[in-house]
């Protein structure tokens, strides 16, 4: 049996994940209100595409291609949980001041934590989808991916749907999704709200790409005055 080499990611992940942990526990523990922990069932939802992608990653060559798709579907209907907790900065209380500015230095430590879980799961999946197809499957992938994170967002913030109540209430969801998505002219609002979603998502994968991109030619131009 092959052994898990856990990467150096990941171990990055781990103690970011028990430093945002620890400063919640200490927050409850002072104030006595652990309204937030709801939220780390959240951040729960959201490492699950990470866990996906990581052992699809792993077992890639173990694995046969019906279950490649299979992981890869499920891998897609829970992405959107991770971004999902960009929205929790909803939950601030409203608490005095002081509370509220520690309140939201937190939750958005914790959103972030989960869109890096998010990307890093992305990144992962393009690799693998560009083993198997090539580069022009792997972009139309990720780009449909994050399409429907869009929706994704709307179904778990505006109705309330979770990811496993596809598995639960397959034709339930799409009906109702439907009901929200057609005419597009009496559903203006779901689409103003799922393309500022994607906006976001766009634009911060844009920047980790530059700052990647930046480094790059650091190292290609120490190697050039060599």
């Amino acid at each position: 049996m092959r052994k898990i080499v856990v990467p150096n990611y990941l171990i990055v992940v781990f103690w970011m994940t028990v430093v945002n942990l620890l400063v919640l526990f200490i927050r409850n523990l002072i104030i006595k209100t652990p309204i937030h922990d709801t939220l780390l069932l959240n951040l729960f939802h959201g490492f699950l595409p990470l866990a996906f992608a990581f052992l699809l990653n792993h077992y890639y060559e173990k694995i046969s291609g019906f279950f490649f798709w299979f992981i890869t579907f499920i891998w897609i209907l829970y992405y959107p949980n991770s971004p999902y907790m960009i929205s929790g900065l909803k939950h601030i209380s409203a608490d005095p001041a002081n509370i509220q500015n520690y309140d939201t230095l937190i939750v958005f430590s914790l959103a972030m934590l989960s869109l890096f879980y998010g990307f890093l799961s992305l990144k992962i999946m393009y690799n693998l989808f560009k083993r198997r197809r090539g580069l022009a499957f792997a972009n139309i992938m990720i780009t449909v991916t994050l399409l429907l994170s869009c929706l994704g967002f709307y179904m778990g913030r505006v109705l309330f749907l979770f990811s496993f109540d596809f598995f639960k209430h397959p034709f339930k969801v799409i009906d109702m999704v439907w009901q929200h998505l057609v005419p597009i002219s009496n559903n203006l609002t779901t689409y103003a709200l799922m393309f500022l979603f994607g906006a976001v998502q766009f634009m911060l994968i844009i920047m980790f790409k530059d700052v990647n991109d930046i480094e790059t030619r650091l190292v290609i131009t120490k190697e050039e005055t060599k």
